[in-house]
């Protein structure tokens, strides 16, 4: 326990699931964690399990492929918390269909989703983390990253589209004190 005291995490898409298990490890470890998410229920539910537990929580509610609202929900946690040193990008959905029935708005969705809330999360944090010397950015890619599974063409490249983000993150900013990498999980409950 306090392995991550006086740290300050970021989570996009932390409301349930993975990213709820990831906000409640984070804060179990010692670090004040932002949850970021649409999910406005589950997201100021799991804040409140967490604060009830006598940890330092904040939610902000945001459809993280959607620039203001982002920018808005990274400003509200920062004033809470402080600037963060922490992103977890684990905002996600999937589209399982075969090819030929996808459709534009499929494609556009899930990018949009998948690896647009990654660039603007990471957009909005990246500048505080450089001001401080430094953070760790962690996004959830998927084993779909680098191992093909039918019916998932627009999934398959979203995560592969994510794999490469992290790496170009990582390249880009590694000399400014910036760890940036990809958790790849296979198939999950």
């Amino acid at each position: 326990m306090d392995r991550l005291k006086g740290k300050i995490a970021i989570i996009s898409g932390g409301a349930t699931g993975m990213g709820a298990a990831s906000a409640r490890l984070f804060a179990a470890e010692g670090a004040a964690v932002g949850v970021i998410d649409r999910n406005v229920e589950a997201g100021e539910a799991l804040v409140a399990e967490l604060v009830a537990a006598g940890h330092r929580a904040v939610f902000a509610r945001a459809d993280v492929s959607l620039k203001a609202e982002v920018e808005a929900a990274v400003a509200s946690v920062t004033a809470a918390l402080g600037p963060a040193n922490v992103l977890f990008n684990h905002a996600g959905t999937i589209v399982i269909k075969p090819f030929l029935e996808t459709e534009e708005a499929d494609w556009d969705f899930l990018f949009d989703v998948n690896v647009k809330s990654m660039y603007l999360m990471t957009r909005a944090v990246l500048p505080g983390m450089i001001a401080a010397g430094g953070g760790s950015i962690v996004c959830t890619s998927s084993i779909s990253a680098v191992y093909a599974t039918p019916n998932e063409v627009l999934y398959d490249a979203t995560k592969g589209a994510v794999h490469m983000f992290a790496r170009a993150i990582a390249v880009e900013f590694r000399d400014r004190g910036i760890r940036c990498n990809a958790v790849c999980p296979g198939f999950i409950e």
